[in-house]
């Protein structure tokens, strides 16, 4: 505080026991002049603390961005729809729409391949139940020629041996025919099984591609997940907001939905304050916009290492609001207000009706119309008022130091 004094006239031509006299005669005149100042000694509550800025955001948020789709389908996708930046949207409403013309083109296209493989395996069962049948057909015949020519080698004990040469030639050729028909047979359900099989496998993969390509398409109706305020994010390409008709890159964020119903503030805290403060302390919130209406929060985390910002050190500090307000939207500013003490009974008066002479503290009194100089301790002080103790009593009429003047 400013140093401050009574000062005094000098009397020219006076002896000094004319100015003993006279002083203390204009001190007693001005201590019985009328207390004009309004101030007082006051007791009760007593805060201190530090007031500084910070901006809203939301605890919990939801991004959304462009689909994570298959390559197949192209690279880049054009937004046909956009919900309105910071509009109020509510879980399950339409909030981007991409262009589904690429993926709507694969799947006519899957859909005609998938039905042409389809006719295809119709066409190979009935070809695989067509050669079964023939086979069935030829073992049939050649089982009946192969007993015609096993009669005949029966009979040919009495013939020629050039002509039962010929038949047992005959017969050996009927069995082998015959075997082979059996192998056939027995092969061809195997083979044309594996073949079945194999057009099957064509067919799923045609069916899993349309599948796929079907939710790709529910994909690229984005809806809300959750009720919040709709904002847009900045399109990396152009450095400008994210609008209908542009072309955005898969997987790339377009915007982001804040959870209202939980808010923080991230602010900062100056570098002389930070011994004041820590996690858990007490923070009266105020909105620029709505300076009259005060939100409670507490501290929630503090940066343990400074940043230079503006050619001054400070440390980062993160405030949750205790309460829930559709008022409190992210990006707005705010004015934080860290409770660093907070007494329900205090003796305080106005720091500037305190006077400092060579390290000691005093308070002119005004007590039964005269004014009493009275030293004070002091203790903790505000932007206003500091903490005092002595002899005092609360509603004491205090004077300020500047007033108190000798003539």
């Amino acid at each position: 505080m400013k140093r401050r004094s009574i000062c005094s006239k000098t009397l020219k031509g006076r002896s000094l026991l004319s100015v003993l006299f006279i002083v203390p005669w204009i001190f007693s005149f001005a201590c019985h002049r009328d207390n004009t100042s309004g101030y007082s000694v006051m007791k009760g509550p007593f805060r201190q603390s530090v007031i500084e800025t910070g901006e809203l955001q939301a605890v919990n948020a939801s991004y959304l961005g462009m689909p994570r789709i298959n390559y197949t389908y192209g690279y880049n996708f054009k937004i046909i729809r956009l919900a309105e930046h910071g509009k109020n949207v509510h879980r399950g409403d339409s909030v981007v729409v991409v262009d589904p013309s690429s993926v709507q083109k694969f799947i006519i296209e899957r859909s005609e391949s998938l039905e042409n493989e389809i006719a295809s395996t119709n066409k190979l069962k009935a070809q695989i139940t067509n050669n079964l049948q023939d086979l069935r057909s030829q073992l049939k015949n050649e089982q009946a020629e192969y007993e015609i020519k096993k009669l005949g080698m029966e009979k040919s004990g009495f013939e020629a041996a050039g002509l039962r040469k010929v038949i047992e030639l005959e017969f050996r050729q009927a069995e082998i025919k015959l075997k082979k028909i059996q192998r056939n047979l027995e092969l061809k359900p195997r083979l044309d099984s594996l073949d079945l099989h194999i057009q099957e496998i064509r067919v799923s993969q045609k069916e899993n591609e349309l599948k796929a390509a079907q939710e790709t398409l529910s994909k690229l109706f984005v809806t809300s997940p959750l009720d919040g305020i709709f904002v847009v994010e900045e399109n990396w390409r152009t450095g400008q907001m994210i609008r209908v008709g542009d072309e955005v890159y898969l997987g790339a964020p377009v915007a982001m939905i804040p959870d209202i119903r939980t808010m923080k503030v991230k602010g900062l805290i100056m570098e002389n304050d930070i011994g004041r403060i820590k996690p858990g302390l007490n923070v009266i919130v105020r909105l620029d916009a709505l300076p009259s209406v005060p939100f409670h929060g507490t501290i929630n985390h503090m940066a343990r290492v400074c940043i230079e910002k503006d050619e001054k050190r400070i440390f980062p500090v993160e405030v949750i609001i205790t309460e829930s307000d559709l008022r409190l939207k992210p990006g707005m500013t705010v004015s934080c207000e860290y409770i660093t003490y907070n007494g329900e009974d205090e003796i305080f008066v106005p720091s500037n009706c305190i006077l400092e002479e060579n390290k000691h503290f005093y308070l002119f009194i005004r007590k039964r119309g005269k004014l009493r100089k009275t030293e004070v301790k002091t203790g903790l002080s505000n932007n206003m008022y500091t903490i005092v103790s002595g002899d005092l009593k609360p509603g004491q009429p205090l004077e300020l130091p500047e007033n108190v003047t000798i003539r």
